[in-house]
């Protein structure tokens, strides 16, 4: 996405300079076109455009430089005044104009000056959506990676504790072993096809957090007294996968720490207007 994004924003700024150009060219044609003693030279210019050019895209690609080495920021300036000079010179002495060397250099370093800004405004204001674009990037990885680390912590952990409540149940000869077999096969789905998404609808995470939840009770027994509260709005909402487990876990596992039974635990979920509230709750005393 953010190559795309990329992409379309050096297209935007090429067909921005192709714009200028070409209202740079027929600029004389607009204001002077509907004058009977009007003359358009192209030559004219074309010549003047390429000295313009010269210094414009001198200083636009040095520009970067500038505040690295001032020597780079002084080469755009000479190549500037040598343009305009070149630019004066050539409409004086080639093409015969009557013009004061001195008033034509100076109303020419004035032009100049201002379309060279007007450049420099364009490539400031590239560097930075590009700096965004690049802080967007870094922090979306980031919050990936905590994500993923979280994930990490939580699969194995969960996986291991609930495998062995089954061996111990089947043993016994469990009848809600099935279920809860079944209940595992489809929290181990949801975290290796889900999880790797960027996000699922909450009713999902829902269903995965109830599952979670009858799994801990087979394994603990009588050990917690859980109380699961939903509210919820919209349950088309998207949320990051795997995203509230961390807490319910910790909750279980430091109430499995604590000594006593019925010990209670409290989850409630909530979902109102776009924004999400999860409140744990548990018995721990460190």
């Amino acid at each position: 996405m953010q190559i795309n994004n990329f992409l379309s924003f050096k297209h935007k700024e090429i067909v921005l300079h192709i714009l200028f150009w070409i209202l740079y060219f027929i600029y004389p044609i607009i204001k002077f076109g509907d004058r009977e003693s009007f003359g358009y030279d192209f030559s004219d210019n074309l010549i003047a455009m390429l000295f313009l050019s010269i210094s414009i895209y001198t200083t636009y690609f040095l520009f970067n430089k500038f505040f690295k080495n001032k020597l780079y920021f002084f080469i755009a300036l000479g190549v500037l005044k040598l343009s305009v000079l070149l630019n004066c010179l050539t409409l004086i002495y080639i093409d015969d104009c009557h013009c004061d060397l001195q008033i034509c250099y100076i109303t020419k370093f004035v032009e100049y000056i201002f379309v060279n800004i007007f450049f420099i405004t364009i490539l400031i204001f590239k560097k930075n959506v590009l700096n965004q674009q690049a802080l967007q990037k870094s922090e979306q990885e980031r919050i990936n990676a905590e994500l993923n680390g979280l994930k990490a912590q939580v699969n194995p952990h969960f996986l291991f504790n609930t495998l062995n409540m089954l061996y111990a149940n089947a043993i016994a000869k469990d009848k809600g072993l099935p279920d809860r077999i079944l209940q595992l096969s489809d929290n181990l789905h949801y975290m290796l096809h889900e999880g790797n998404k960027n996000n699922v609808n909450i009713n999902q995470e829902l269903k995965f957090i109830k599952d979670y939840i009858n799994l801990q009770n087979a394994r603990t027994g009588k050990k917690n007294d859980v109380k699961f509260i939903s509210s919820i709005d919209n349950f088309n909402q998207q949320i990051p996968p795997l995203l509230l487990i961390p807490f319910i876990e910790n909750a279980f596992k430091y109430s499995n720490m604590t000594k006593g039974k019925q010990l209670p635990i409290l989850i409630n979920i909530k979902l109102l207007n776009k924004t999400l509230l999860l409140t744990v709750e548990n018995v721990f005393d460190p």
